[in-house]
């Protein structure tokens, strides 16, 4: 059954990813075809002209005849042509047409050629970028110049092969040509050219943005000298600062990293003051180990190095599949992306497992399994706790999600423990990608069972390491306190996209994110409420919900086709509204899909409750 899978799995990444890939050669491999065929079309119209014209030739001895009507039967006009003596005698369109054969058939095979030459080459930088974290980033950094460059390359030459192409076709098979394609080619191909330009000139945004409080060396004494101990033992330095958070993780980065108005440089490690809090002293000394053996191997150095190759690729790859015919490119541009990225995905999993080696002998194998548990579980248990707030169909006075965690932490984390899919989880982290819990404690022989996880869990942590911290609970009070106001607000927004106001207090919170706005024209005003659009024009207000259609046509007129509009659209002319012609459409667009928005949800609440009714019959 494994085998099966994995046959499928093979199967589905050839199909979706390689596959696509080999579309790269698809119009070079037409252009080829075509041209060769041009080509040979015109090799035999000249054939047939030359031998008449040595037929009727009558100052031709019978030798003579002979010998050149078998010369020009077995070589090629296109062979003659490349003889520049030949050629002057020849008439200059029929020159310039078979030297433009002559360079859409070379530009077609350099095309494909250079195609084969660069998925072989790629295709070794991925190989060899297994091998270690070095490799990886060199056949990374390899990998990425030459196919940006081939990409460029490969752009500029299918777009020139489309030009020709559109005019030769319909020129060779029915002796016409099309302005209007020619046009229309030429603009996909400069419209694809400056794509890839600014793909590759684009200003790049690697930032990493953090929301803490940043310690440093001379304060927080007890923590500093806990972590300087750890990295002793593991042989490492100790990290430049650290950001106390509240996030559901620990993570340490040699990126630069945004807290506030600071840009920290240099190792920086990210701590959570809620999980410190959770857990116990030696579960919380695990996790320092382990995120200082991450420094201790290069881990956070290769990471800083291979992060803005990866960023650069994928805005790359976004302008590639933004220029329209350069969606073949695209695809295989990605076909390596994704290949690079099951290589990526390799070695995090190994740094991870090395790192869960270092922290089991710097501390112990239980210490370590009881944090990642404890961590999952107070992870999973957050999410539910924001989850089930944010469904709430009522504006929050208050969000209160560290005091709704920490009051049922513990009592979740039992019943966690007996969890059928708890091995399957992975911690969460802002960098890399962790393997599943069963194979991370399998890597440090301990076993993941009902009894042990109850075991590790049962007790509640003791926080010895929040304890230390001066002004930890103020800290965390103050981070907790805007962090769930801005959960609030935007809860209180997202409800104003669910309800169809059926109260007072409902049509008030919708009404203060779409308060009513009014627009002036030259022909009166448009005016956009919660329900309804009006306009100066109109004989009356037209309710979101009578709207069937809404096209803007290219005399800048927006037309509303309604129910019981008799079949002719209601409209309004923008350029009425000289500069605040955008702010209509804005406006519009805003107002309609949150009254779309809305219905959606109300329906889809109807069939949810219809459901569990229908389930409760039935038991």
């Amino acid at each position: 059954m494994e085998d099966s899978r994995q046959d499928f799995s093979q199967l589905g990444f050839t199909k979706t990813v390689v596959l696509p890939a080999l579309l790269l050669f698809l119009i070079p491999a037409i252009s080829l075809a075509f041209f060769l065929h041009a080509q040979s079309s015109y090799d035999n119209d000249a054939r047939a002209s030359i031998l008449e014209q040595i037929r009727t030739d009558e100052s031709l001895t019978q030798e003579e005849r002979k010998n050149s009507v078998e010369f020009f039967t077995t070589t090629p006009f296109s062979t003659l042509m490349r003889n520049p003596e030949f050629a002057a005698q020849v008439e200059s369109d029929i020159q310039f047409d078979y030297a433009t054969f002559r360079w859409m058939i070379w530009l077609s095979n350099a095309s494909i050629l250079s195609g084969i030459g660069v998925f072989l080459l790629a295709g070794l930088c991925v190989i060899l970028s297994f091998r270690s974290q070095r490799a990886q980033y060199l056949s990374l950094s390899a990998g990425w110049h030459v196919l940006r460059i081939y990409g460029a390359l490969q752009t500029v030459a299918q777009g020139t092969m489309l030009l020709a192409l559109s005019y030769w076709v319909t020129a060779l098979w029915f002796e016409v040509y099309v302005p209007k394609l020619i046009f229309i080619a030429g603009a996909l191909a400069l419209v694809a050219v400056g794509v890839v330009i600014k793909g590759i000139f684009q200003k790049i945004d690697n930032d990493c943005t953090v929301t803490g409080e940043v310690i440093k060396k001379d304060s927080a004494g007890p923590l500093w000298n806990d972590l300087e101990s750890i990295c002793n033992k593991i042989g490492t330095a100790p990290p430049d600062q650290i950001i106390l958070g509240i996030d559901a993780n620990f993570f340490v980065t040699e990126q630069p990293v945004h807290v506030g108005e600071q840009t920290l440089e240099g190792r920086t490690l990210y701590v959570s003051l809620s999980l410190l809090k959770q857990l116990h002293g030696d579960e919380a000394a695990a996790v320092m180990a382990h995120e200082m053996a991450h420094f201790s191997g290069q881990d956070t150095a290769y990471s800083k190095k291979i992060s803005p190759l990866l960023v650069r690729y994928d805005n790359y790859l976004r302008a590639l599949y933004e220029g329209g015919v350069t969606l073949p490119i695209f695809y295989f541009m990605l076909c390596f992306r994704n290949l690079y990225e099951i290589s990526l995905g390799k070695l995090s999993r190994e740094r991870e497992f090395r790192a869960d080696r270092i922290a089991s002998d710097v501390t112990s194998s239980r210490d370590l399994a009881s944090a990642l548990l404890r961590i999952i579980a107070y992870a999973e248990y957050r999410h539910q706790v924001e989850a089930d707030l944010f469904n709430e169909e009522q504006a929050l006075e208050s969000a209160n999600i560290s005091e709704r965690i920490e009051d049922g932490f513990h009592e979740y984390a039992v019943s966690f423990a007996v969890s059928e899919d708890i091995g399957n989880i992975a911690t969460a982290h802002p960098f890399d990608s962790h393997p599943p819990l069963a194979q991370r404690l399998q890597a440090i022989d301990e076993e993941l069972d009902a009894d042990t996880t109850q075991t590790f869990l049962a007790i509640e942590g003791d926080g010895r390491w929040h304890l230390s911290i001066q002004d930890a609970e103020q800290m965390e009070r103050q981070q907790w306190d805007e962090y769930e106001e801005q959960f609030r607000s935007f809860h209180e927004e997202n409800l104003a996209y669910r309800y169809l106001p059926a109260t007072e207090e409902e049509e008030a919170l919708v009404t203060k994110f779409f308060p009513e706005v009014s627009i002036e024209g030259k022909k009166g005003a448009v005016t956009f409420t919660l329900l309804q659009v009006a306009y100066a024009e109109w004989p009356e207000p037209i309710a979101y919900s009578k709207i069937l259609s809404c096209t803007l046509n290219d005399s800048s007129v927006l037309q509303i086709g309604c129910k019981g509009g008799g079949g002719k659209p209601a409209t309004i002319k923008l350029k009425s509204f000289g500069s605040h012609q955008q702010e209509v459409i804005d406006t519009f667009n805003r107002y309609y899909t949150r009254y779309l928005a809305a219905v959606e949800y109300q329906k889809q609440r109807e069939a949810e409750a219809n459901s569990e009714e229908a389930a409760k019959s039935d038991s």
